[in-house]
C-alpha cells in the first residue's frame, strides 16, 4: 500500500492522498444529491400520510357497517320503546355519519368525508333510510328458487369517500374511497 508522504508524490496516486487536490468536490456533489434526497425523504412521508389517511377512511366505512348490521330491524323492533322515550338512538343515516363515523375523523378536513349506506336484500340496493322498500332493515329477505323459498341474509354497505390534499402540494387532490360489506345480523 502506497502512503503519500510528500505532497509531490499525490498526482501518482491520488487516491491514497490525505489532502484532495480539487478543492469544492464535495460541495458540489452534495448541491446535485442534496435536492433529490430532500424531495425522496418528503415524497415518503407525504405517502405514508396518504397510506394514513387511506387507513382511517376504510376503518370508518367498516365501523359504520359494523354498527348498521347490528342495528337493522330486529334492533328496531325488539327495542321500540326505547328508541321512542330517547334512550337507544334510532339509528338512521344522520346517526350514523354524526355518531359512527365523523368522530373518527380525527387528522381530516370533516367537510371533505362523503358517506353513503345502502342496504342490500335479494330485490336491489336501497337507502339505509328506504324502510318502506328495504323491509324495514330486516336481517332476511325471501328468495324463490325452483318454486321453494329460502331466506338470503341481507347486507349492508357502507362507503366512505374522502378528498385528501397531499400537504407538500405536490399533486393535486386524491380521492380515497373504501367499501365495507356486512350481514345485517340483528
Amino acid at each position: 500500500m502506497l502512503l503519500c508522504i510528500r505532497p509531490t508524490q499525490c498526482h501518482k496516486h491520488p487516491a491514497f492522498c490525505p489532502l484532495s487536490s480539487r478543492p469544492g468536490t464535495a460541495a458540489l456533489e452534495f448541491a446535485l444529491v442534496a435536492p433529490t434526497l430532500f424531495f425522496l425523504i418528503l415524497g415518503t412521508l407525504i405517502g405514508g400520510m396518504g397510506v394514513f389517511r387511506y387507513q382511517e377512511v376504510a376503518s370508518m366505512a367498516r365501523e359504520a357497517a359494523r354498527f348498521a348490521s347490528t342495528h337493522g330491524g330486529n334492533y328496531a323492533k325488539d327495542n321500540n320503546q326505547a328508541i321512542l322515550n330517547g334512550t337507544l338512538p334510532n339509528v338512521t343515516d344522520t346517526y350514523l355519519i354524526n355518531s359512527i363515523v365523523l368522530p373518527q375523523a380525527i387528522s381530516m378536513d370533516k367537510s371533505k368525508v362523503n358517506v353513503s349506506i345502502r342496504f342490500n336484500t335479494s330485490s336491489g340496493s336501497f337507502d339505509w333510510d328506504d324502510t318502506a322498500n328495504n323491509g324495514n332493515r330486516w336481517p332476511y329477505s325471501p328468495v324463490v328458487v325452483n318454486g321453494t323459498t329460502y331466506s338470503q341474509t341481507n347486507t349492508v354497505s357502507v362507503t366512505v369517500t374522502y378528498t385528501w390534499v397531499p400537504e407538500g402540494y405536490l399533486v393535486g387532490p386524491i380521492t380515497l374511497s373504501s367499501t365495507s360489506v356486512m350481514p345485517v345480523s340483528y
